[in-house]
């Protein structure tokens, strides 16, 4: 498996002056697609969601589950941290049973990734009622990784600052083994980390990160137990 770490963030600062708020229209939305290299319905949606990646609106990630590894081909990606995050999903949106290949647009949406237009639905949906939310910057400094989130209202539920580790682009991945074997799998931004950094409390602040060693990374402020995501970033620079 790919993978590569980003240690404990060593700086964060608060700072006074207030950054404007995003407006909605220009904010892109985070599309997580869980899927599988052994799940036999999923080479369709990846391809679906590469097609999308490249959007400015939306930022896609692709987040590989453990649980159809029984099927004789072990997920060079997969984690048990992201077939738990999916079962978080599970409760929150009120989705009968896990299942893949599916799509969570902003924490609020749970959809088939089978189902394109109603992907692609749910996005404009989603889109149309954005909530007021921080302005976020990241970008890679000579040294480090910087990220600033604006003074902003906080939401009723506590918001927490993810950072998603992911491989950037399309992946060709040959399977040899269970349902998909002998297939050659394209597969999107696929998520090696998924680590919380801290927490934003409507004040501004500035978060400064060691360098990523490898790939890029994504931020992502979501209301607690998987709730709804206020925004999203990608890393710049």
């Amino acid at each position: 498996m790919i993978k590569f770490l980003l240690i404990p963030f060593i700086a964060i600062s608060l700072f006074s002056a207030a950054v404007t708020a995003s407006e909605p229209d220009k904010r892109p939305v985070l599309v997580e697609l869980f899927t599988s290299q052994g799940c036999a319905n999923c080479p369709g949606a990846n391809k679906f969601l590469a097609t999308i990646s490249d959007r400015e609106d939306v930022i896609v990630l692709s987040l590989a589950v453990d649980y159809w590894d029984y099927l004789g081909w072990k997920d060079t990606y997969a984690m048990s941290e992201f077939t738990k995050r999916q079962a978080v999903y599970g409760k929150t949106l009120h989705t009968r049973r896990p299942y893949t290949p599916q799509v969570i647009i902003n924490g609020q949406i749970s959809v088939k990734g089978t189902r394109e237009k109603k992907v692609l639905k749910a996005i404009k949906s989603v889109q149309k009622k954005l909530p007021p939310a921080p302005e976020v910057s990241f970008v890679r400094l000579s040294d480090k990784m910087q990220l600033t989130i604006s003074a902003g209202n906080v939401s009723k539920e506590e918001v927490i600052i993810l950072i998603a580790d992911y491989m950037p682009g399309v992946h060709h991945i040959d399977v040899t083994g269970g349902d998909n074997e002998g297939k050659t799998l394209d597969q999107v931004n696929m998520v090696t980390k998924l680590h919380q950094v801290g927490v934003w409390n409507g004040e501004a602040m500035v978060i400064d990160l060691p360098l990523a060693q490898e790939g890029s990374c994504i931020v992502i402020l979501q209301a607690v137990g998987q709730g709804k995501v206020l925004a999203v970033s990608k890393l710049q620079g």
